[in-house]
């Protein structure tokens, strides 16, 4: 089942205007490279605004708070909160285009009703962008009607809001349950959680190309023991001993001494493996909720095949075997640990 993604933020009287141009797409440039101008015509907006800017409509409630002591709006003080809804792409996918439009007005039913409607200020979807998702705004005035955010949405009303509202989609038929218990995930600004994810998206990349470059070489050292079959032998007239061309001799003795060094390094990966899949595991119960900018890392990490990196260490492994079992069919084993692990141990 997918799962909800809210995220929370509070702003000051300065943000407002700027929270505005960005939501209502009314900027020229964006530093959000996964905005498609092309496919702005998709937003709507599910609260009737009247042409009256966010500041306009935030300050007026401001204005009319109760304020018996009659002191100035502090500069520091928080005159909006803006809650980000959406869940996976998966999710979406799985809806058609009415369904969208209905769960969205849902969330956005759900919060009026939460946070009192008299309060809300817009309710704004966006599909130019890689996920579907609602920017909801309203002004933090309590049931007194005082302006104090650290009331309105505290910790507590963010935990009951995460455990209800998921409950609530439930009953109007949407897939959907609630993120992590304890997450969190909401606290995060949709730029904050957008940097977390670039961070992670390249760390696993570099951890791709690490691992892309040990199977390399595996597959090398693969090729080097596929070539012991091809290599002539004869027999000597005494002692049952086999004779080889001097450079399959120097090949044979390579290959004995890479074979040797490769052990300890293949036990290493195999902890490297382990160590991904535990990794991997935890990433993946910890970002399920978080899935609206994952799509790309999705594609990447799908990319790294542990399962096929196994198929590499088992072949390889059959290989070894059979290098150390010509070499023992044909007397060559205590020569070549005398030789090269007493005599070149420094080497290997």
């Amino acid at each position: 089942m997918a799962k909800l993604v809210c995220h929370a933020e509070k702003y000051k009287k300065g943000s407002v205007l700027s929270i505005e141009r960005h939501n209502e797409r009314k900027n020229e440039n964006y530093s959000n490279e996964e905005i498609d101008p092309s496919r702005t015509h998709l937003n709507y907006s599910l609260i009737q605004r009247d042409n009256e800017s966010y500041y306009r409509s935030v300050m007026k409630l401001v204005n009319a708070r109760d304020n018996p002591s009659g002191k100035a709006l502090r500069k520091d003080a928080v005159v909006l909160c803006e809650f980000v809804i959406t869940s996976s792409n998966e999710f979406f996918e799985n809806l058609p285009a009415e369904e969208q439009r209905r769960f969205f007005e849902e969330a956005n039913q759900y919060l009026q009703d939460f946070f009192g409607k008299e309060h809300c200020i817009y309710a704004t979807v966006h599909y130019d962008e890689h996920t579907p998702h609602m920017h909801f705004g309203f002004v933090p005035l309590t049931e007194e009607n005082k302006l104090c955010a650290k009331e309105v949405i505290d910790r507590s009303v963010l935990f009951r809001l995460q455990d209800e509202m998921p409950k609530f989609l439930q009953k109007k038929g949407f897939q959907i349950e609630r993120g992590e218990a304890g997450s969190t995930a909401v606290h995060k600004s949709v730029k904050k959680y957008k940097s977390d994810m670039e961070k992670e998206k390249a760390a696993l990349t570099v951890s791709i190309q690490k691992e892309k470059q040990e199977l390399s070489q595996l597959a090398s050292k693969k090729s080097e023991i596929q070539s012991i079959d091809q290599i002539p032998t004869g027999k000597t007239m005494f002692g049952g001993k086999v004779t080889v061309d001097e450079e399959d001799y120097k090949k044979v003795a390579s290959l004995a001494k890479k074979q040797l060094s490769s052990e300890s390094r293949e036990k290493q990966l195999s902890k490297e493996i382990s160590s991904l899949r535990k990794e991997n595991k935890t990433l993946k119960t910890e970002n399920e909720g978080m899935k609206t900018q994952l799509s790309k890392r999705q594609s990447v990490s799908r990319r790294l095949s542990i399962a096929a990196m196994e198929s590499e260490f088992r072949e390889m492994q059959i290989f070894k075997d059979r290098a150390e079992k010509f070499l023992s069919e044909h007397g060559l084993s205590d020569y070549f640990k005398n030789t090269f692990i007493h005599s070149n141990n420094r080497d290997l």
